[in-house]
């Protein structure tokens, strides 16, 4: 079935961008609003499980195309997809929509910035849910040959080399993965979760499988419907700025002067993080700064809210309904 989300809307946060969203007002006073932030390479339909779901219970519910994806600006300049100004942005959203507190839900990278987010704008959130990426407390330098050093000893491959490919300040990178679209999305969205410790993590090898068009079976939990939504969005002229910049903004720690300060921020709010089996380090590294964490696992793979979507969203209801937020917006 083709993911039927309500008709988007426009809005303009500052320096001309333009943030494209969807927004269901709460049925009930009684229900806040949940914040959905997505991931690389994603856009608000990745969330139809959640949006779904959690409507039918009387949540109000908000999603965006981050700035660089989907139907959002693009921005070339990698600053502008720091977490502060990004946040600072939706803050903005939140206003003009009469958002007082929301519920924040992240993946992946957008599981980075709602950590951000809710550090810089702690009045704002009522509670915090990361899936799949457990955030480091602010602070913490990004050092990618380190960590890919540290993990190719540990698991004999670079955990992070395709973020090397992927965060090259050359416009040809961003030209092959919008030519051969199909080709990243089969990996990124691989059936076998072996396929990411070959073609994936490893240095050198992303650019390789998408530079040749290879292919591997994309799995079942992403339909046939979701893929064609995802190529129309990022097989397309601008579809990887986001992806390419948010890197390069990361990987040159770009982000670290607005972090300066906050090194001692503490998340003050219930948190949950719902992780696939293996993500213990990333457990411990949020533990570090997230007190009231919560921690479920699930049999997943990277995309947990579509792999194992009735699991994750049973996860998030058990987590409302007793983190004692007190249901009030």
């Amino acid at each position: 079935m083709a993911p039927q989300l309500v008709s988007r809307k426009s809005f303009e946060a500052s320096n001309g961008h333009t943030y494209s969203y969807i927004h269901t007002a709460a049925t009930t006073t009684s229900k806040p609003t949940l914040l959905f932030l997505h991931g690389f390479p994603s856009h608000i339909a990745d969330w139809k499980y959640q949006i779904d779901h959690f409507t039918s219970l009387g949540y109000g519910t908000l999603a965006c195309d981050l700035l660089g994806f989907g139907q959002s600006s693009k921005p070339k300049d990698p600053s502008s997809y720091r977490p502060k100004s990004m946040a600072d942005e939706i803050t903005r959203l939140l206003d003009a929509l009469g958002l007082d507190k929301v519920i924040g839900i992240g993946h992946d990278i957008g599981s980075t910035l709602l950590s951000r987010f809710a550090a810089y704008h702690q009045d704002r959130f009522l509670a915090v849910i990361f899936l799949a990426v457990g955030p480091p407390k602010l602070g913490t330098p990004f050092n990618l040959d380190f960590i890919n050093n540290m993990t190719k000893q540990a698991m004999g491959f670079e955990l992070l080399g395709y973020i090397n490919w992927l965060s090259t300040y050359d416009e040809k990178v961003q030209g092959i993965l919008e030519k051969n679209t199909s080709s990243a999305m089969s990996l990124l969205f691989a059936r076998d979760r072996q396929a990411w410790k070959e073609w994936f993590h490893p240095l050198n090898m992303m650019e390789q499988f998408v530079t040749q068009d290879k292919r591997v079976p994309i799995g079942e939990w992403y339909t046939e419907d979701l893929q064609r939504q995802h190529l129309e969005d990022f097989h397309k002229e601008g579809g990887y700025t986001g992806s390419t910049r948010w890197y390069r903004m990361w990987r040159d720690n770009l982000f670290a002067p607005d972090e300066k300060g906050f090194e001692q921020v503490t998340l003050t709010q219930p948190s949950l993080f719902v992780a696939p089996q293996g993500a213990e380090l990333q457990e411990q590294m949020l533990r570090e700064w997230a007190p009231q964490l919560t921690v479920e696992y699930v049999d997943s793979g990277h995309w947990v809210h579509l792999e194992r979507a009735s699991e994750t969203n049973a996860a998030i209801e058990r987590f409302l309904s007793t983190c004692n937020l007190g249901c009030a917006t």
